[in-house]
C-alpha cells in the first residue's frame, strides 16, 4: 500500500467509515492512475483495505460480545436468587446477547430421560409450558442426549431431526424457524439453552460459539445457585432444629415444673381448685372442672358465667363422645376425668383469645392436670363415700325404731358432727329407676353441704337436713337434684322435728307425700302434707289417717289430754249444729260466750283461721277420723 493511497484507507479504518467511502477513495485514485499497472495496484490496495476492515469489524464484534459475555457472567455471579430466578436471568440475558426473537431453557430429567421446558422469553403463547422433550427428539432432546450444540436454519424442513407432535405443536405455535440449542454442562448435562428466530436463516458459528460460552457460564451459575439453595435449606433446617430443640427443652422444663407442682398438690392433700389455678396460671384462658353431671366444681377465678355455661355444654359433649383431647367447635379443649371405667367428670379449657391453638405442651399440661384432678376427685370421692356410708348407717338406724339405742346413736352423731336436737326437715326424693345412677352421691353431697344426713332406701334418697321450713327445703332439694341428675326428681317433705324419736314418723309422712305426688302425675314436684291437704290423705297409705288427724288437730287433742278440757267436743258440737254458737251452747249446757272462748283457744292452738273455707273441710274431716278412730280403736 503506497503512502498516498494508504493514508486514505487508514483514515477510513481508524474512523470506522462505512463501506461506500472505500469505493469513493478507489474511484478518486483510479481517475489519476497513470497506467493499467497502477490501476491494478490501486484495486489490490482497495481489496486489502476491505479485508482489514472486515477483520477489524469481526474483532470489534468479538470484543463487544466478550464484553457482553463478561457483563452477563458478572450478573450471574452477583445474583444471589434461588435457582428459579437464575433460570429467568439466564434466558433473558441469552436473548439480549444474541439479539434473537426468543430464548428458552429446559432442564434434564435423567430418570424419565426427558428434558422439561422451564423458562421462555419472547413467547406469544403458553403452548411451550409443561412440554417434555424425550431424549433424542427434536433439537432439545438431541442436545440433551449428546451434550453437543445443534443448529438448524429450518426446523420443520430439517431431515436430521426426529419429531414429536407435542414438541412440534409448541414450535409451530410460536412460529419458530431457525433454532439453535447448546448444552448447559457442569460436569454433566443439566439442560439445554435455546435461541430462535421466526425468520429463516442459520445462526453464525460465532453466535453459536457465543451462546455455548454463555451456556457454560450459565450452567456454572445454575449449579452454584442450586448449591446455595441446598446450603440455605440445610441452614434453615438446622435453625429449625435448634429452635425445635430450644422449644423442646423449654417445654420439658415447664413440664417438669408442672409435674413437681402437681405432685406437691397431691402429696399435701390439695383440691381440684388448686389444680385449676396452677394449670390456668401456666396456660392462660379459662379452665374449669365439671363433675359427671356437668356441674362446675372448680374454675378459674373471675370466669364469666356465659363462658362457664358454654364450657359446661362442651363437657356434656365430651361425656357423650367418651374421648379425650378434643376441641369442640374449635373453641374449647375437653378431656374426661376417669378412674378405670368410672367417669369422674370433665376438664375443659377455653384458650386465650390470642392463642394460635393447642400445642403439644399445652396438651401434655392439660392431660397431666386431668390425671391429677382424677386422682384428687377419686380420693375425695372415696373419702366422701366413706363418710357418707357412716352418716347413712346412722340415718338408717335413726329411721328404724327397733334398731335404735339412743345412747350409742348420740355418741355416733357427735363423732360425725351431726346435731340431732336441731330442727330438721325429712325429705324423700324419687327418680325413675333408669336415672338412679349418681342418686346416692348427689344426695350425700347435698346433705353434707347443709350438715345433714342421707341414705338410700328402696331406690329413694332420704335426706335429713336442718330446716324450719320443710316445704322450702323440699323444693330446693328437688331443683338441685333435678339439675345435677338431669332428670325430674319428685320430693316429699315432712317436719320439722327436733327429736330423733320423731324421725320414723316424719320419714313415713314424707314418703307418703312423694307417693301422692306420683299418683297425681306431678313428677318433678315437691310437697309436704300441708301442701297436699286432704288429697294426701286420700292418696296415701293406711297410716295416713292417724298422721292427718295429728297434723291437723294434734295441738287441740294434746291440750284436752294435758288439761282435761273439752275443746275437741266443742268443735264437734259447733259443726254438728251448723256452726251456731247458741245451739252449741244449749247442747253443751254452757253460755254462748264460753263457746266463743273455747273456739278462740282452738284458733290460737292451731295457729290458723280454722273457720276459713280453706281449712273448715280439713278440720271437719280430721274430727270425723278422730271420732272414728276412737270408735274402732285405730
Amino acid at each position: 500500500m503506497n503512502g498516498g493511497n494508504g493514508h486514505g484507507y487508514l483514515r477510513l479504518l481508524v474512523d470506522g467509515a462505512p463501506l461506500p467511502h472505500y469505493d469513493d477513495v478507489l474511484r478518486g485514485m483510479a481517475a489519476n492512475a497513470a497506467s493499467p499497472a497502477e490501476l491494478e495496484e490501486l484495486q489490490a490496495e482497495h481489496t486489502l483495505a476491505l479485508r482489514l476492515r472486515d477483520t477489524l469489524e469481526k474483532q470489534r464484534t468479538r470484543q463487544e460480545q466478550q464484553r457482553a459475555l463478561v457483563e452477563c457472567a458478572k450478573e450471574l455471579a452477583e445474583d444471589r436468587g434461588d435457582p428459579e430466578a437464575i433460570l429467568t436471568l439466564i434466558v433473558s440475558r441469552a436473548q439480549r446477547l444474541l439479539g434473537c426473537d426468543m430464548a428458552y431453557l429446559s432442564l434434564n430429567d435423567d430418570e424419565d430421560r426427558v428434558t422439561r421446558m422451564r423458562v421462555m422469553v419472547g413467547a406469544t403463547s403458553s403452548a411451550w409450558k409443561d412440554v417434555r422433550i424425550p431424549f433424542g427428539v427434536g433439537i432439545g432432546g438431541r442436545v440433551a442426549a449428546t451434550g453437543t450444540p445443534f443448529s438448524t436454519p429450518d426446523y420443520f424442513g430439517d431431515e436430521r431431526l426426529a419429531h414429536d407432535p407435542a414438541v412440534d405443536a409448541s414450535v409451530r405455535a410460536e412460529r419458530q424457524v431457525s433454532i439453535v440449542g447448546v448444552p448447559l454442562r457442569s460436569g454433566k448435562v443439566l439442560g439445554v439453552l435455546f435461541a430462535s428466530n421466526r425468520t429463516p436463516g442459520p445462526f453464525s458459528h460465532d453466535a453459536i460459539a457465543l451462546l455455548g460460552s454463555f451456556a457454560a457460564l450459565a450452567a456454572s451459575a445454575l449449579d452454584q445457585a442450586r448449591l446455595r439453595h441446598r446450603q440455605d435449606q440445610a441452614l434453615a433446617a438446622l435453625r429449625q432444629a435448634n429452635e425445635a430443640l430450644r422449644r423442646h427443652t423449654d417445654e420439658e422444663e415447664r413440664a417438669v415444673a408442672a409435674h413437681d407442682q402437681s405432685m406437691d398438690i397431691v402429696l399435701r392433700g390439695g383440691g381440684v381448685q388448686e389444680v385449676v389455678s396452677a394449670t390456668g396460671d401456666r396456660l392462660g384462658g379459662v379452665l374449669a372442672i365439671f363433675d359427671e353431671f356437668q356441674t362446675a366444681v372448680a374454675w378459674t377465678p373471675g370466669a364469666p358465667g356465659d363462658v362457664l355455661k358454654a364450657m359446661s355444654a362442651a363437657a356434656n359433649g365430651s361425656a357423650a363422645d367418651a374421648g379425650a383431647g378434643r376441641e369442640p367447635g374449635g373453641t374449647y379443649w375437653a378431656t374426661d376425668l376417669v378412674a378405670g371405667s368410672e367417669n369422674l367428670g370433665t376438664l375443659v379449657w377455653a384458650p386465650p383469645a390470642a392463642s394460635a391453638g393447642v400445642g403439644d405442651l399445652d396438651r401434655r399440661l392439660l392431660e397431666r392436670a386431668a390425671v391429677v384432678a382424677s386422682l384428687l376427685q377419686l380420693f375425695g370421692r372415696n373419702l366422701a363415700a366413706a363418710e357418707a356410708r357412716v352418716r347413712g348407717e346412722l340415718l338408717d338406724d335413726l329411721l328404724t325404731p327397733d334398731a335404735r339405742t339412743y345412747s350409742s346413736l348420740a355418741e355416733r352423731a357427735l363423732r360425725i358432727g351431726y346435731q340431732p336436737q336441731k330442727r330438721h326437715a325429712v325429705v324423700v326424693a324419687h327418680i325413675r329407676a333408669e336415672k338412679r345412677r349418681g342418686l346416692a352421691s348427689v344426695a350425700s353431697d347435698l346433705a353434707a353441704a347443709r350438715d345433714g344426713l342421707s341414705t338410700v332406701r328402696d331406690g329413694r334418697a332420704v335426706l335429713v337436713i336442718p330446716s324450719d321450713d320443710p316445704s322450702l327445703t323440699g323444693r330446693q332439694v328437688s331443683r338441685s337434684m333435678t339439675v345435677r341428675l338431669r332428670s325430674p326428681v319428685t320430693v316429699g317433705a315432712a317436719g320439722p322435728v327436733d327429736d330423733p324419736a320423731d324421725l320414723p314418723a316424719a320419714y313415713a309422712e314424707a314418703l307418703a307425700c312423694a307417693q301422692a305426688l306420683l299418683r297425681l302425675e306431678r313428677e318433678g314436684a315437691s310437697a309436704t302434707a300441708d301442701d297436699l291437704g286432704y288429697a294426701g290423705l286420700l292418696l296415701g297409705d293406711g297410716a295416713s289417717a292417724t298422721r292427718y288427724v295429728l297434723r291437723t288437730l294434734g295441738p287441740v287433742i294434746r291440750h284436752d289430754e294435758q288439761r282435761s278440757t273439752m275443746l275437741m267436743e266443742t268443735l264437734e258440737t259447733y259443726f254438728a249444729t251448723g256452726q251456731s254458737l247458741v245451739a252449741s251452747a244449749k247442747r253443751l249446757h254452757i253460755h254462748p260466750n264460753t263457746v266463743t272462748q273455747r273456739l278462740d283457744r282452738v284458733k290460737r292452738l292451731l295457729g290458723v283461721d280454722w273457720s276459713s273455707p280453706d281449712h273448715t273441710l280439713e278440720v271437719q274431716l280430721a274430727l270425723r277420723l278422730h271420732r272414728l278412730g276412737r270408735e274402732l280403736e285405730i
